[in-house]
């Protein structure tokens, strides 16, 4: 099972998605303005195809301060 941890985030245009892959756990953060969440989960699905069926998916809460990774 892999962790992954999504936010949305005001992104540079033509950017409407990045993320990190830690191995157990994937940072997501995508663009409301150009993308949907479910959108980007299926696009990280495509990049990242070992996710499938194996994934728990956090959201950060609106407004929350960027975590810094470790």
């Amino acid at each position: 099972m892999t962790d992954v941890h999504v936010e949305s985030a005001r992104l540079d245009d033509g950017v409407a998605l990045m993320y990190r892959d830690l191995g157990e756990r994937v940072r997501l953060a995508f663009d409301p303005r150009q993308i949907s969440e479910d959108a980007a989960i299926a696009v990280l699905c495509i990049h990242l195809p070992q996710l499938i069926g194996s994934v728990r998916v956090y959201r950060s809460p609106p407004d929350a301060p960027p975590q810094r990774s470790r």
